[in-house]
């Protein structure tokens, strides 16, 4: 898993503190995604240390990544079940990702498991793209289907190409080229490699669109900016002449 999988745009905080709490914390979570790791400490800090759910939720994330302080993974995770038992759905993907990759905490998947749906219903995009691709590796469509649906609606780029994957792929849903076609351009519109790889193939391809390989070389070519592995390899057979590499979903 990506480091700094945490830091996404949407931060869920606060419930159960007071106005100003809530400034505080806003403030600590922009310094946080700021890289002002300095600042982040100095107001999660206090705050936690009087329970302050979203405070404990960003320190343990501070901890567990090791931003601005020395990574402790132990110390990330007591913190995350403090707030995770007051719903904190940060804290509750914490938990997911310790349990699951044993970090500061024994390996147990059944746990792991637990954390990620409880993360993903209490609405943390990241769990909920997370659990959407897990249940799309398991052949289990119809959910995998539902929580992508959740997730790009929250702008999820991810999120939007595994719907196009659905789609085109006809997993869980009528086949559709046209529908896998929208999908992925709004993924690769949102910054997504994956869509922009299946886009620049729909394009290619004249698949849920009319053909257009100047379109499909501009997306294979954003995509390859990303260090998309496929999209590399796709532009560098293309430039020896040769048949492009084909990726498969």
């Amino acid at each position: 898993m990506s480091r700094k999988i945490f830091l996404i745009p949407v931060i869920i905080i606060l419930i159960y503190a007071t106005n100003l709490w809530a400034q505080n914390l806003e403030d600590g979570y922009q310094a946080l995604r700021n890289g002002d790791y300095k600042t982040a400490l100095a107001i999660f800090e206090p705050l936690a240390a009087q329970n302050n759910t979203g405070a404990q939720a960003g320190l343990a994330t501070m901890y567990y990544e090791g931003l601005g302080v020395q990574k402790d993974e132990k110390k990330a995770v007591a913190l995350a079940k403090k707030a995770a038992k007051k719903e904190s759905a940060l804290a509750q993907f914490i938990l997911y990702d310790a349990y699951e990759n044993g970090k500061g905490i024994a390996k147990d998947e059944d746990k792991a498991f637990d954390w990620l749906q409880t993360s993903a219903e209490n609405g943390y995009p990241q769990a909920q793209i997370t659990i959407a691709k897990m249940f799309f590796l398991k052949k289990d469509y119809y959910r995998s289907f539902n929580w992508a649906q959740i997730a790009a609606k929250r702008n999820v780029a991810s999120a939007m190409t595994l719907v196009g994957n659905h789609y085109a792929l006809g997993a869980g849903v009528p086949q559709d080229n046209a529908q896998a076609f929208q999908w992925y351009k709004k993924a690769a519109e949102f910054g997504d490699a994956e869509g922009q790889y299946w886009l620049a193939e729909m394009y290619n391809a004249g698949r849920g669109v009319l053909k257009d390989q100047v379109a499909g070389k501009k997306w294979m070519a954003e995509s390859a900016r990303q260090d998309y592995e496929p999209a590399k390899k796709w532009l560098q057979q293309k430039a020896k002449g040769g048949a492009p590499v084909k990726h498969t979903r």
